[in-house]
């Protein structure tokens, strides 16, 4: 079949919704540091989380308001943990711990996870020609369970991890132009993510058209589209898959 449009979905935040990923991240994180700082005020690093993603704890810890401070400006909760966890002294090697850690706990079906409403019909209502590809920065593992369950696997023709967004972006995206025939129609791939540097400004920088879901203000970001949810944007996404000029 003749690939006429390339349609590139992010999964945290755009595909798979839900928070328990990156609060348990958070929280191995808070971990990593008690174990190494007894001063270290338990539930730290998931409390300034729990603030950013509109949940905040019943029973903040001391320092919160000082160590939220550290993830100020940040595009995403795991950004916001990532910073916050390296100013009070968590080294590279325990958050690449805490992140596979996280990651397994989505793999092995342990956190709340969906679908944004009505996805599965709007990829199975797209023309035959529109390739569908998940790109994320996620490994596999945790990413191939969680499409399952959420009623997805099958409508992904293909799935790319550890895709090292922002900077490995434009090589993946030059690649699946290639593939489908379409390197000279940078137009012909829309790219639809949460976060603007990591996941649309590559795309932006192209030429190809992005979609922006905006959970968190994105002040800065310059989308073709922009929403705060993803069933906002069907009506773009569907207007682009059917447009062949």
């Amino acid at each position: 079949m003749t690939t006429t449009h390339v349609l590139v979905l992010d999964f945290d935040g755009t595909v798979c919704l839900g928070d328990g990923a990156v609060l348990t991240y958070a929280r191995l994180l808070d971990e990593a540091l008690g174990a190494t700082d007894v001063r270290h005020p338990p539930r730290l690093v998931e409390a300034v989380l729990a603030r950013f993603v509109g949940s905040p704890l019943a029973d903040e810890p001391e320092g919160v308001d000082a160590a939220t401070a550290y993830g100020e400006g940040s595009p995403d909760g795991y950004v916001v943990a990532e910073r916050v966890s390296r100013a009070l002294g968590v080294d590279d090697a325990a958050r690449s711990t805490a992140y596979a850690g996280a990651r397994a706990a989505l793999a092995e079906g342990h956190l709340e996870i969906s679908a944004p409403d009505g996805l599965a019909d709007l990829l199975d209502s797209l023309p035959d020609g529109v390739r569908v590809v998940l790109v994320t920065n996620s490994p596999e593992h945790g990413v191939v369970q969680p499409l399952e369950r959420l009623g997805l696997a099958d409508r992904v023709d293909e799935l790319v991890t550890d895709a090292r967004k922002p900077a490995g972006l434009p090589a993946v995206l030059d690649r699946l132009r290639a593939d489908a025939g379409l390197a000279d129609r940078p137009d012909r791939l829309l790219s639809v993510g949460d976060i603007w540097p990591n996941d649309l400004e590559p795309a932006a920088a192209q030429g190809s058209p992005t979609a922006l879901v905006e959970r968190f203000a994105a002040p800065d970001a310059r989308p073709t589209h922009r929403a705060a949810t993803l069933p906002e944007l069907y009506p773009a996404i569907r207007a682009w898959a059917t447009r062949t000029s």
